[in-house]
């Protein structure tokens, strides 16, 4: 299963994303095209991106219980 996720730029808010190699490593410094934004590296972002999802999924668990 492939996922496809647009990670906005948190300064300019642009979906295009600049990336060091063709084959992403844990690594490389993620930036963003448009405006130049240090995002962090592929493992930080994938880090964050994991946590949000997590928290997205406890939601409507939560929402139940009520």
């Amino acid at each position: 299963m492939t996922v496809q996720v647009e990670l906005p730029c948190p300064k300019c808010r642009s979906t295009k994303m600049k990336f060091e190699r063709p084959e992403i490593r844990e690594t490389d410094i993620i930036s963003c095209a448009a405006c130049g934004h240090n995002l962090g590296t592929m493992a930080s972002i994938r880090e964050r991106m994991n946590k949000a999802y997590q928290q997205l999924k406890q939601r409507p668990a939560a929402r139940k219980l009520q």
